[in-house]
């Protein structure tokens, strides 16, 4: 009896049950009494036996028998930067599977925190809450205090990103766009679209101080010392639909002074700028002051500076503000560039699905993100970058530094990379073709699921590593590039 008692509890802490709890007093009782009562019916020594032995079965002594099993896994988003919800496992309890899906288009495999529920009497190896890589599979032993083991396996479905590109942006036209001088805005609420305005003599359209206004399907050609459209106070600005051009300048090289912008704005928020394409200019846009801003299918093409311009867009002092599926193509031996995208003295930016071909600065990168907490700062520290390709780069893609912090450079693609003569004999970088920095910075910078492929200069991908908090990217994938933003402003007859 003993024997098959003690088989049966082994049997059953080997089962997927929770923790049981077992009267040994109760049991042994009602082992001993079963077969008395097949003897009769009648008051006998056997029945004061019984009674006695029912009574001492209030003397309860319970043993405890721990269960080896993974009752939750969860890597939960409060725990895991750049995650947007939970992942859930699915526990399959008959193999020792956990099943867990991962979207690497919102997060990186590596350096995943899980939370890991198990027994009170049993401890998990690896502990809960230590970060794993898992791209691969992943083994968990669950023990419990009298050493008894058993191994769970995580396995990760990975999903992943789509790389779904912008299609060729059909902009709304008009046979009976009309041609125009400069517009001056004069009123709130003001419209001003389907119009071809040319100008040599002040800038192409101008807004001081009047919000609500739309400029919707505008060809801009413009030149001398003026801009394409600037504005100032002017919330809730719409331009849609427009192509803005600088005209008149050189065949190569830089115009004859930085205040040449095809936009430029001023202390106005709530801007949206979408399906606009800037070529020649200055700067692309330029905005200063102007908070939560929503720029969207920008196309650019050849931006001409001189230093300080040479962006296809920068924020000076802004708050916020999202720049998502753009393109700029920069000829090295026409356009004359610093940062591509420049985020100065500014914070909280996010610049998503981007196309990025060309630089001929000996100190421009990529994308910059610098002096976010120095005087005239707004906004705090902190930006995103994501999904960009980089092509054609020289002094570095993307670098946070001298007071910024905070800033995540996930899923950036480079390759091409110049190590020579950046073009127009302006030398060779500064940096000596270097990729990601991160220097005089505030901390928290994070390099996560990047890819740098066949780099000029292999021993200068990072600098400095310490700088970044998470360091995740690949030297040996090649990969196509996203397609450019190619915004269509033909218009014919059947228009």
């Amino acid at each position: 009896m003993y024997s098959w008692f003690g088989e049966k509890i082994r049997i059953m802490a080997k089962t997927r049950l929770q923790p049981m709890y077992f009267n040994t007093s109760l049991l042994f009782s009602i082992v001993l009494v079963f077969p008395l009562l097949q003897l009769g019916s009648c008051s006998s020594d056997y029945d004061i036996l019984s009674e006695s032995i029912i009574k001492d079965a209030t003397k309860e002594e319970s043993i405890f028998i721990p269960v080896l099993q993974i009752t939750e896994f969860i890597i939960q988003s409060i725990d895991n930067t750049g995650l947007n919800s939970d992942i859930v496992g699915v526990i399959d309890e008959e193999k020792n599977l956990i099943y867990i899906d991962i979207d690497t288009s919102s997060t990186s495999t590596l350096q995943l925190k899980p939370t890991i529920t198990v027994d009170s009497a049993s401890t998990v190896t690896p502990d809960t809450g230590t970060p794993q890589d898992f791209s691969e599979e992943v083994t968990y032993t669950v023990t419990t205090e009298n050493g008894e083991e058993e191994n769970y396996t995580v396995i990760p479905i990975i999903v992943e990103p789509e790389n779904v590109e912008p299609e060729i942006v059909e902009t709304p036209c008009s046979s009976n766009r009309e041609d125009s001088g400069p517009i001056i805005v004069t009123e709130h609420n003001q419209r001003i679209e389907n119009l071809h305005i040319k100008t040599s003599n002040q800038h192409g359209i101008e807004i001081n101080g009047f919000t609500n206004v739309v400029i919707s399907n505008c060809i801009i050609e413009y030149t001398g010392a003026y801009m394409g459209i600037k504005f100032s106070e002017a919330d809730n600005l719409t331009i849609e639909n427009c192509s803005i051009t600088y005209t008149d300048a050189p065949s190569s090289g830089p115009l004859a002074d930085a205040t040449r912008n095809c936009i430029e704005g001023f202390d106005s928020q709530n801007l949206v700028i979408t399906r606009v394409k800037v070529e020649d200019g200055s700067t692309g846009i330029r905005l200063d002051q102007c908070d939560e801003s929503v720029l969207t299918y920008i196309e650019g093409h050849n931006m001409r500076g001189p230093f300080p311009r040479g962006q296809l867009v920068q924020y000076d002092k802004c708050i916020g503000g999202l720049l998502e599926y753009f393109s700029v193509i920069n000829d090295r031996e026409i356009a004359w560039t610093e940062d591509n995208i420049s985020i100065y003295k500014s914070a909280g930016q996010q610049i998503k699905n981007g196309l990025i071909v060309g630089n001929n600065s000996p100190r421009g990168v990529g994308v910059m993100i610098e002096d976010q907490n120095t005087e005239g700062a707004r906004g705090g520290i902190g930006a995103l970058v994501e999904d960009v390709d980089f092509l054609q780069m020289g002094n570095g893609v993307a670098s946070s530094v001298e007071g910024s912090g905070n800033v995540t450079f996930n899923r950036l693609r480079a390759k091409d990379i110049i190590c020579g003569e950046l073009g127009q004999n302006r030398g060779q970088a500064e940096s000596n073709a270097l990729i990601f920095a991160a220097f005089e910075t505030t901390g928290g910078n994070k390099i996560i699921d990047c890819l740098v492929y066949d780099s000029c200069n292999p021993t200068n991908i990072i600098w400095p590593e310490y700088s970044f908090e998470v360091v995740d990217y690949r030297d040996d994938i090649d990969f196509e590039p996203r397609a450019p933003i190619v915004l269509d402003f033909n218009c014919n007859a059947a228009n």
